[in-house]
């Protein structure tokens, strides 16, 4: 029988301003963690702009209204730790981790950096540079170009999921120190935002300090802006892209279809299935194109799921030769996993290796407040985490097969990604569906 993981004392608390606090103890590990996440993700990127919210994440700590970036840096290094900042497509996120006794600077620090940046003319104009040379240096990564490619295509270039997170080098180039000041002062707000503290104290004091902290910060003002469209975009029929980068021996393949987003009813099943396919290292696709054919080393699906939509993807390389036997078996083992669904035996093994690998996920104190955090944001609501577990375990075959068939990367409406040779890419798959070449550059 499997047993739910217990979630440690926490509390969450509403704020007026609209922003939700979370307060988790953990008493076992004698560390401070804080999280701050804000509506302010790769989909709120205006028109023209794509990759302006990671540019903007990425100068937060390049200089605040009472420090430079030297002395921003000297703050966090003071405390022993580094500053986490990621963006993902619904939110941004600054992370600090610290000895217990240190959570009151820490969280002064966190707030400062996040609330109160300068954007120094100097440090704009330096991170287009390298934001501009980064994506340049991509291209010499097909997996990379494969990876922008899969958003682009799979969202659509006109939903708000459908560009890649660092944006394209002719919006870059656009980017002036207004745009930065213009994003982070109506997307980093307090409506829609979650300060997660995770320590060894009760929630009710954890809560008394974030209160007595935040009474000292002065948010952006809400900027009124329109809702986004997340509405799904209707397929034609399988097409293949072909992104040429000139002398490639081997070529990177990506195939993809529409998804669901997390708070899909399918998700629990959709997680099964997929782990089973080509979630797993002996998922059905890495024995049948890797040790049954030896046409790649790297076989896997995944199911990319955001807050309002997802993608279901299959990943694979192999060398120019083999690039058409590769998408035929592909096509051919997830078409016929999609009427079938998993075997007996791969559904039992997908489902243990899911519930075990579940609390792993939950085993730091960053881990925790992201899981949790996530699942507030998302509308997931804390069951989610607490009965997880169980509802792995009774994902039914008969559950299993019907989300193979609606999340197969392989059904009507796939999007065939390939970079490599672009002559090669036609050849091999001329017959298979509408071929479409294209400069690699395209993607920069």
């Amino acid at each position: 029988m499997i047993r739910d993981v217990a979630l440690p004392p926490l509390q969450i608390a509403q704020e007026p301003s609209g922003l939700t606090l979370l307060a988790i103890q953990r008493r076992a590990v004698p560390l401070f963690h804080a999280r701050l996440s804000v509506p302010a993700g790769a989909a709120e990127d205006p028109r023209g702009k794509a990759g302006l919210a990671q540019f903007t994440a990425d100068l937060l700590r390049r200089g605040t209204m009472r420090r430079d970036a030297r002395g921003v840096d000297e703050l966090i290094e003071s405390m022993g730790t580094g500053l986490g900042i990621e963006v993902s497509l619904d939110e941004a996120a600054l992370t600090l981790t610290v000895p217990g006794d240190l959570s009151q600077q820490a969280l002064d620090a966190l707030l400062e950096v996040a609330l109160e940046p300068s954007f120094p003319e100097e440090e704009v104009a330096s991170a287009r540079r390298r934001t501009l040379a980064s994506l340049q240096s991509d291209l010499d990564e097909p997996s990379s170009v494969a990876g922008r490619a899969v958003v682009t295509l799979g969202y659509g270039a006109h939903h708000p999921y459908g560009h890649p997170a660092h944006g394209f080098r002719r919006d870059v180039e656009t980017y002036q120190r207004e745009d930065a000041l213009g994003f982070h002062a109506s997307r980093f707000n307090a409506r829609g935002a979650l300060l997660a503290l995770v320590g060894t104290a009760p929630p009710e004091q954890l809560l008394e300090l974030a209160r007595a902290r935040l009474a000292q910060v002065r948010w952006p003002s809400e900027a009124r802006r329109a809702p986004l469209d997340f509405a799904a975009l209707p397929r034609e029929g399988m097409r293949a892209l072909v992104w040429h980068k000139p002398d490639s021996t081997q070529a990177q393949l990506r195939i993809v279809a529409t998804g669901i987003p997390r708070r899909s009813p399918l998700y629990m099943p959709g997680v099964v299935e997929n782990t089973a396919l080509g979630g797993g290292f002996t998922s059905l696709l890495v024995d049948a194109i890797r040790v049954d054919r030896g046409l790649s080393y790297s076989v896997s699906t995944r199911l990319a799921m955001a807050r309002h939509a997802g993608l279901s993807v299959f990943s694979s390389f192999t060398k120019n030769e083999t690039l058409r036997e590769l998408v035929d078996v592909a096509l051919e083992k997830m078409r016929e996993y999609a009427r079938t669904g998993p075997s007996k035996d791969a559904l039992e093994k997908a489902r243990s290796y899911l519930a075990g690998l579940f609390p792993l996920g939950l085993e730091s104190n960053e881990a925790l407040a992201e899981q949790v955090a996530d699942a507030i944001l998302d509308g997931l609501g804390l069951e989610h985490l607490a009965t997880y577990r169980s509802r792995i375990g009774a994902v039914t075959a008969a559950q299993a097969r019907e989300a193979a068939a609606q999340l197969s990367p392989a059904r009507d409406g796939a999007q065939i990604v390939v970079v490599g040779d672009g002559e090669v890419g036609r050849k091999a798959l001329a017959d298979l569906c509408p071929v479409d070449v294209r400069p690699i550059e395209e993607l920069a």
